[in-house]
Parts: C-alpha cells; structure tokens; sequence
C-alpha cells in the first residue's frame, strides 16, 4: 500500500431489472437491497464510480462515510433498442442473435459500439489513477468486464469474463505508469462481500 497501485471493482447491488434478466444500461433504477448491513473489508475515503442511482446507491450502503465521485463515462453499455427487455423478448431477433455472438462487432440498434464503450471506460480510468494509491471504484458488471479483459493479469476477452454482484476484484501494479501504459495487472484477488439484515 502507498508503493503501488491497488484497485478494487464492485459491481453495484441488484435492481428489479436485474433479477427479471433484463438489459439495463443507462436506465437510473435503484438498487433493492437497501435494509441491509454489509460487511465490507475496506475503508476508503474516495469512491469513484458511475453516476447513476445503482452505483451511488450502493456505495453509500457500503461505504458510508466516504465521498463519492459520479462519472459519466463508468456508465453500462448503453444497449439501445435491447434496453429493459430480455433475452426471451429478444431471442427471435436476428440482429440480436448477431450481437450476442459477437458484440465486439455487431453493436445493439441505436445503441453503443463496443468500442466506443471500452475507449471511454478505459480513457477515463487510467486518467484517475495518477499515482501509487488504493483506489476503489462502484461501476457496473460491464465495465468491469472492460477493466478486466484489458488489465486483468491473464488474457481474457470479455465474453469470457464472468462478474458477480456483492464482489470485491482487485488488482495490483507495482506503479501507476504501468496503468497509463496499459499493461495487465500482477496480482488479481476476488473476496465476497457478505450480507446480513439490519438489527
């Protein structure tokens, strides 16, 4: 700590879109585990994450005390016409079955580019890691995804990368140019993060 780079990924608490397996992209919906105590083996000062209600909520249940800093840019894919429906309401869609199998190429209809999406997730990131620090993000399983595929320390594409809620990825450099560099990662950890009902 202080003499490299350490950065933790969590993905934001489910909302109704989410246990209904549907798309959410840039639609503001807040999360439901709201009467929850979480037991969360950090303390940071700093939060930085996406500025819709999923992540800010969550970070405010887990990080009580600490500042939250919205960015637009850590927003999910925006997924255009597949926006809040599911893969039942999609399945017979050609130009959906052409995304699912390659979303790196096919974009969703008025939506957003894979490339579009990683350049601004990844621009973004490494312009705040400007220094040997802990930093901890609240984002979205999407981007993650992104961090992951590009930084993680084995070469993954993000359809193979799987992200699950009330998780801590952390990653770790032994200097933040390696992170303006793009280099992977030397040490990537997974923790849980564990629940119980409020006394």
């Amino acid at each position: 700590m202080g003499d490299s780079v350490v950065v933790h990924l969590i993905r934001h608490e489910k909302t109704n879109a989410n246990l209904k397996g549907k798309y959410i992209g840039w639609t503001d919906e807040s999360i439901n585990a709201k009467e929850l105590y979480f037991n969360v083996p950090l303390c940071p000062k700093l939060v930085y994450g996406s500025d819709l209600k999923r992540c800010k909520e969550t970070a405010h249940l887990y990080f009580p005390g600490a500042i939250y800093l919205p960015e637009e840019n850590f927003r999910e894919l925006n997924f255009g016409d597949f926006e809040m429906k599911t893969y039942e309401e999609l399945k017979r869609s050609s130009i959906y079955r052409q995304w699912i199998d390659d979303p790196q190429k096919v974009p969703p209809p008025n939506g957003e580019s894979y490339e579009d999406f990683l350049h601004r997730v990844v621009r973004t990131f490494q312009q705040i890691i400007s220094q040997n620090a802990d930093y901890t993000f609240v984002v979205h399983g999407g981007v993650i995804r992104v961090l992951l595929s590009i930084f993680g320390p084995m070469e993954k594409s993000f359809q193979q990368i799987l992200v699950s809620h009330r998780t801590i990825y952390s990653l770790e450099w032994p200097d933040y140019s390696q992170v303006k560099e793009g280099k992977r990662c030397k040490l990537l950890s997974v923790e849980p993060i564990m629940a119980k009902e409020s006394l």
